[in-house]
């Protein structure tokens, strides 16, 4: 699900925005280049307490970004870090926020959706251990905002104007002939044609059978052979900057770093900078083609059968049930597919995990931290329907 407005109050507000970090303020070709990369055309900048950002979207249909803000980009500094907010926006629509070191917003930390987007981008996350739990609906919103005078609102703009459309030159002659009111008769008629074009596209994308996870998440075995590709590949230590701690999530490696006797911020790895000085996180994109298979198997045979592996090496297995609703969530529509039985999984090894083979039928890894002892693995595991 794409960007979408939220009404607080007087304002609109865009959320769902993906987020860059930047050193200095972005100039105009520092965001079209990442709006390129990441197929956008909106953009917003944030100059935030700490942290200064640039927030991408696709143009949400039937509107322009006229007199329309960032919602993360409003509430991102409005508590202490790092922390991570549900909102309940309406029935069936939620918005997620997580902020970390920097008060930045995470990459992926703005996402409005439903409840499976929703619960997508809390695992994405889960592999911190330090976040502060927030939920609430619009009021709570609206009175965060009301509560934070002193944060300006961060404006959304459209980086490209619309192009002319390429008139052909019998076309133009007689538009010349019509004058300029048959030309603008035309150009609204191709608005129209495109707005119900991309409305069509919407509806079949939202009409479409649901894809299983299964099909669309990575096999746990290449998960974790990208992981430790990015992980053994990092020094020790860089310019004096000491290796503290990584953690891998489900598209990419979360690298901490601390500053040790010596080591100066105008030579440290890539990064947000904490608001001391002594701090780096660093985010590095995991190469990995999210393609599996389907491999679903009851969800209670999947079970037994990693019980068993776990036992049979001496590792540390939890299985969970699902997670309590979303906050205000409604019975399930009995028109709607139901999701897969699943279970959230942890692992806790004394050894690396790298090499190992983690193939039961219906597994998905999500997160991968290092711990005093060892290593720890978070995941999904999947039953058939």
């Amino acid at each position: 699900m794409g960007a979408q407005i939220v009404e607080l109050g007087k304002r609109r507000y865009l959320a769902g925005m993906q987020w860059t970090s930047f050193e200095t303020a972005p100039t105009k070709k520092d965001l079209l280049e990442d709006a390129e990369r990441l197929h956008a055309s909106w953009a917003c900048v944030r100059l935030g307490e700490d942290a200064i950002q640039a927030g991408f979207c696709e143009p949400v249909v039937g509107t322009k970004p006229i007199k329309l803000y960032s919602l993360a980009a409003m509430v991102a500094d409005s508590r202490r870090q790092p922390w991570l907010g549900i909102f309940r926006v309406k029935e069936g629509l939620w918005w997620y926020i997580a902020v970390r070191d920097g008060h930045a917003i995470l990459p992926d930390g703005d996402v409005i959706g439903g409840e499976d987007e929703i619960r997508a981008a809390r695992d994405r996350h889960s592999g911190y251990t330090d976040w502060e739990y927030v939920e609430g609906d619009i009021s709570d919103l609206l009175t965060t905002i009301k509560n934070s005078p002193w944060i300006k609102p961060s404006p959304v703009r459209a980086l490209h104007g619309s192009p002319l459309p390429v008139v052909p030159l019998a076309l133009a002659a007689l538009l010349a002939c019509a004058g300029i009111g048959g030309y603008l008769g035309w150009q609204h008629w191709q608005a129209v044609n495109r707005q119900r074009a991309l409305a069509l596209a919407k509806a079949k994308v939202q009409t479409a059978a649901p894809v299983s996870p299964l099909l669309t998440l990575p096999m746990p075995n290449a998960w974790l052979a990208a992981c430790g590709k990015v992980i053994s590949g990092l020094p020790l230590s860089e310019n004096g900057w000491s290796l503290d701690k990584v953690a891998c999530r489900a598209d990419a490696v979360d690298v901490h770093w601390l500053r040790s006797p010596g080591a100066v911020v105008s030579y440290r790895p890539a990064g947000i900078v904490s608001s001391n000085g002594d701090a780096v996180d660093q985010v590095v994109p995991l190469a990995l083609e999210k393609i599996g298979k389907e491999d679903a198997i009851q969800l209670a045979d999947a079970k037994l059968r990693l019980q068993a592996w776990a036992q049979a090496v001496g590792f540390t297995l939890v299985v969970n049930d699902p997670p309590a609703p979303l906050p205000g969530a409604q019975p399930t529509n009995s028109d709607v597919p139901l999701p897969p039985p699943q279970s959230m999984v942890t692992l806790d090894l004394p050894v690396s995990p790298f090499g190992m083979n983690f193939e039961i039928p219906g597994l998905r890894w999500s997160a991968l931290t290092s711990t005093a002892s060892g290593w720890h693995l978070e995941g999904i595991l999947y039953g058939s329907r």
